[in-house]
């Protein structure tokens, strides 16, 4: 069975996913909170992950997509817990929005197809990325006469 979600659609929702960790403390309204650091360090870190991701959405792809998709079970299962870790369960609006964000997490980490390659038109002089096909760069070697 082939996994919906694709690499550049998992791209797609790492980005949102980031935006809702950021938008979540004004939302919900449990800004100023320990929830509310939690959700802009998580923030930052999920931000940080995908940029660094090599997928099509990746600016920099320096951690390999499998290793990606392990990260987000971790971390995933990290939010479904945090309400009990740093003590904020009490707080219904916090806690909920952590156990929702922790469900989800891993649901789209099983759901993605880490293993599909985009198949990319040839390189052009000058070309930079790196996603796809992998071919060593030309080397030039210096003429002797």
């Amino acid at each position: 069975m082939s996994k919906p979600i694709s690499a550049r659609v998992h791209g797609v929702l790492d980005y949102a996913v980031a935006a809702v960790f950021l938008n979540a403390p004004m939302v919900i309204g449990f800004q100023h909170t320990t929830a509310s650091k939690i959700a802009y360090w998580l923030t930052g870190i999920h931000l940080l992950l995908t940029a660094c991701t090599d997928f099509p959405l990746g600016p920099f792809k320096w951690i390999p997509f499998r290793i990606h998709g392990a990260i987000e079970l971790v971390a995933g299962l990290f939010v479904l817990l945090a309400p009990w870790i740093f003590g904020f369960s009490g707080q219904e609006g916090s806690r909920n929005f952590f156990v929702v964000m922790g469900v989800l997490i891993p649901v789209v980490a099983a759901l993605t197809d880490y293993t599909a390659r985009e198949t990319l038109p040839p390189r052009q002089p000058g070309d930079r990325r790196r996603w796809g096909t992998r071919e060593p760069a030309p080397v030039e070697t210096p003429k002797t006469t």
